[in-house]
């Protein structure tokens, strides 16, 4: 007798590998939409792919094409918001960058403030947790996504997002402290 797409003849079980593959496209269309970033829409998506799987593996999924876009677009929601809270953090940072940038050329006095500026961010970044340090500057300095960083470090994404996060916080703590008074 033939099994319905979705299912493994062998173990008589959904083959989720054949809903996640058959819907693969669909999600990273559907989650670019919600993130308005193709590159974290792929992330999403693999996510979402792991949390499909451990469901299925304690639940029965009676519709496994819409629990999938779900978990996908509930990623996704949970993913734009992540994006505009780490917007906020910098906000402030970035309107004052560019109000001391009046000319191409500073004055000695800015030049003398923005060099002391990044010698208290790097003491900071120096003295994270060696982890923490290099979730951060993988992220960061050389852009790899937070899927990137946590498979070159062997982290899971989340915990990746919780360092960089962290890494974030030193370095806004560092220039308020050592920065130039205003």
């Amino acid at each position: 007798m033939d099994k319905p797409f979705g299912s493994n003849a062998e173990t008589d079980r959904p083959d989720h590998l054949g809903v996640f593959t058959k819907n693969r496209s669909a999600l990273i269309r559907y989650a670019s939409t919600i993130t308005g970033d193709i590159g974290l829409a792929e992330d999403v998506v693999q996510d979402a792919w792991t949390r499909f799987i451990d469901a299925a593996e304690v639940q029965a999924i009676h519709e496994p094409d819409r629990f999938l876009f779900r978990i996908a677009r509930n990623l996704a929601l949970d993913a734009r918001r992540r994006r505009a809270f780490e917007g906020r953090l910098f906000a402030q940072d970035a309107t004052d960058a560019a109000q001391r940038i009046a000319s191409d050329m500073p004055s000695a006095q800015a030049s003398a403030e923005a060099a002391d500026e990044l010698a208290h961010i790097m003491d900071a970044v120096s003295r994270l947790p060696e982890r923490t340090r290099q979730a951060f500057l993988l992220h960061r300095v050389e852009g790899l996504t937070l899927v990137e960083v946590g498979a070159r470090l062997g982290l899971s994404k989340s915990l990746v997002h919780e360092l960089v996060v962290s890494a974030l916080e030193q370095c806004r703590k560092a220039r308020r402290q050592g920065g130039p008074r205003r």
